[in-house]
């Protein structure tokens, strides 16, 4: 398979229940795999088939095994009028992004696996690979041929919610989900930053700090606020519709 082809695929998501016009789901967007990957792995990665969207995880204690999933179980958690302290038992009822389960589907802006956002991670491999000559130009090409792509996701699955994590990409995800036109609010919850806006089709998308770094959204008091206050627009969009 081509990088082209592999890229403006499913790659870059663990899936789950991408949902319908009729029964929406929410999306869970980060920026990039973590762990890394190299030249092997992506050789390997570049062999699958991500023309449909992945299935998700064959059990829900993925969920639970990766501090980045459970943080988001917390957040999904209190955006379901739960504790955030519920987390796991959240997890194990719901099971969001598992196999056979309805509602969630877990993706990512880019395809490629990076141990961190550092440009210092591109290898060379990766170029001959690409075709594309470093991580800056790498970025360049997605924002113009995979962003077109995950808009058309958006509209055709009508996703009722995207949640996007990481602020200093707030940027490169609305160009990737969000009408241009359309008005993207700011409000601060305990000295951090929540954006949202409705875009054409009536999904709430909504740009939340990173949930793993020390500078982000990592306090349990603060996970909950945001879910209860992302819980309310999504009720007041709701009814809109």
């Amino acid at each position: 398979m081509t990088f082209e082809k592999w890229a403006l695929g499913f790659s870059g998501c663990d899936g789950g229940d991408i949902g319908t016009s009729q029964n929406r789901s929410v999306w869970l967007c980060g920026i990039e795999w973590g762990g890394g990957h190299d030249a092997q792995s992506l050789s390997e990665s570049m062999k699958s088939d991500y023309s449909a969207p992945p299935f998700g995880y064959d059990n829900w204690n993925e969920n639970l095994a990766y501090i980045f999933n459970w943080q988001a179980m917390k957040l999904l958690s209190a955006i379901s009028k739960n504790e955030v302290s519920s987390y796991k038992k959240y997890a194990e009822n719901v099971k969001p992004f598992v196999v056979g389960s309805l509602g969630f589907f877990k993706m990512n802006l880019y395809p490629i696996s990076f141990k961190n956002t550092s440009f210092d991670h591109w290898k060379s491999e990766f170029s001959s690979m690409t075709g594309l000559f470093g991580k800056s130009e790498y970025l360049q090409w997605c924002e113009k041929n995979r962003f077109p792509v995950l808009r058309q996701w958006t509209s055709q699955y009508q996703p009722k919610l995207i949640l996007c994590l990481g602020v200093s990409y707030k940027v490169e995800f609305l160009k990737a989900f969000f009408d241009s036109e359309n008005e993207f609010h700011r409000e601060i919850i305990e000295e951090k930053e929540l954006s949202w806006g409705i875009n054409n089709n009536g999904t709430l998308v909504v740009v939340i700090p990173f949930m793993v770094n020390r500078y982000g959204l990592t306090k349990n008091t603060s996970i909950q606020k945001f879910g209860s206050r992302i819980a309310e627009l999504l009720e007041l969009n709701i009814l809109k519709l």
